[in-house]
């Protein structure tokens, strides 16, 4: 049997297993060992988050709050970004972060939901700083060694990703039921509870949950098929499979290789909150990819400058730093082919560091792109 021959009754069957494989197991099986949560006070700079982040290459941080005495908020490499392009933009504008008032980004509370993205494109470009001189940049890293995240309190609740609260999960909770949760929320983590004391006991991402059935489904499949006389191997499920029952038609949105890293960055955030923005050029071939965590090697090396320079320019940037690290070699995995099978390309996107791959034809044109999230909303497509 091969891969076109898989009816969809028999990928129903697949989907099925996988489902009923997440309903055996507990957050408390997929909760790594050495998984910790890192807990910040809201009296420390954005500069002293910034580097814990940098330092300890964590994914996110809890806020404490000892006036409530209990947690207040979370900070991801989302928060890193938005409150990163904020004080630059101030600072370009000669404007103190402490006496802005309402969301970290106004622009975005003054226009309608169902106004055209091209507008609010447009709008962010008009408006985006360029280079800093002597005075502004001496502006931007003194906000960021002076303001506190109480500081920003306010604008946290109302624009970061603590704003959607703590989506949480006990200890004994069937992975499949947090999954759904995960889905349906819109986030990529769950802070797992355990339900006698009700305190914390870790956090768990997509890319943990993509791992955990790399690691038990192979054997989990195995048997439920010899237990059903079925031939059907995970090996021959196509991820065309996937493209052609998920329907999820959505705009592949890039950046031309010379626009800012600002828009870059801004792009990546508010107009679509992508976990990758491809850089391509005039012919929209692809050249290279900018992602999330990239941040963190902006803030190590102090190079705020970057924001004023062009996409381009950061991908020789990104390319020269991650030849440094061994973990970046290691995961180091950003495209698929349609001629993978869903099993390979999960296993790419665990190998991933913006959980994310990219489908490119033969003059290097993205054909698609494909996330962690998008592989949960297949699975669980009838569950929400």
């Amino acid at each position: 049997m091969n891969q076109l021959q898989i009816s969809t009754q028999e990928i129903s069957k697949y989907k099925d297993t996988i489902t009923q494989f997440l309903k055996d197991n507990t957050l408390y099986d997929c909760l790594a060992h050495h998984n910790q949560l890192i807990v910040l006070d809201q009296t420390f700079t954005c500069w002293e988050v910034f580097q814990i982040f940098v330092e300890d290459n964590i994914e996110e941080s809890l806020f404490w709050n000892s006036d409530i005495s209990n947690y207040d908020g979370v900070f991801t490499h989302s928060d890193l970004i938005k409150v990163l392009l904020k004080l630059y933009e101030n600072a370009f504008h000669n404007k103190s972060s402490l006496q802005q008032s309402g969301p970290l980004f106004n622009v975005i509370e003054e226009e309608s939901e169902d106004q055209e993205e091209s507008t609010q494109k447009n709008l962010s470009q008009k408006q985006q700083p360029r280079e800093l001189n002597d005075d502004q940049k001496l502006r931007l890293i003194y906000e960021m060694k002076t303001i506190s995240i109480r500081q920003w309190n306010r604008i946290l609740k109302e624009d970061m990703e603590s704003s959607i609260g703590f989506i949480q999960g006990r200890n004994d909770e069937r992975l499949y039921d947090a999954c759904v949760k995960i889905v349906k929320s819109g986030t990529s983590r769950l802070f797992v509870v355990d339900p006698e004391t009700l305190m914390f006991q870790g956090v768990i991402h997509q890319k943990d949950i993509l791992s955990f059935l790399i690691k038990g489904f192979t054997q989990y499949l195995g048997t439920i098929l010899k237990q059903q006389n079925n031939i059907l191997s995970q090996h021959q499920i196509s991820i065309k499979a996937f493209f052609s029952t998920y329907n999820r038609q959505i705009e592949i949105i890039t950046c031309k290789e010379n626009e800012t890293v600002y828009q870059v960055f801004y792009t990546m955030m508010h107009n679509h909150k992508s976990y990758i923005i491809p850089i391509v050029n005039s012919n929209d071939q692809y050249l290279g990819q900018i992602n999330r965590r990239d941040i963190l090697l902006i803030i190590k090396n102090g190079l705020f400058e970057l924001f004023s320079q062009t996409a381009s320019q950061l991908l020789v940037f990104l390319q020269n730093e991650k030849a440094r690290i061994p973990a970046y070699q290691y995961y180091s995995k950003q495209f698929f082919s349609m001629d993978q099978t869903i099993k390979e390309v999960v296993e790419n996107l665990v190998l991933s560091d913006s959980s994310a791959l990219i489908s490119l034809s033969s003059n290097r044109q993205i054909q698609a792109i494909i996330t962690i999230s998008d592989i949960l909303r297949f699975i669980l497509k009838d569950a929400y």
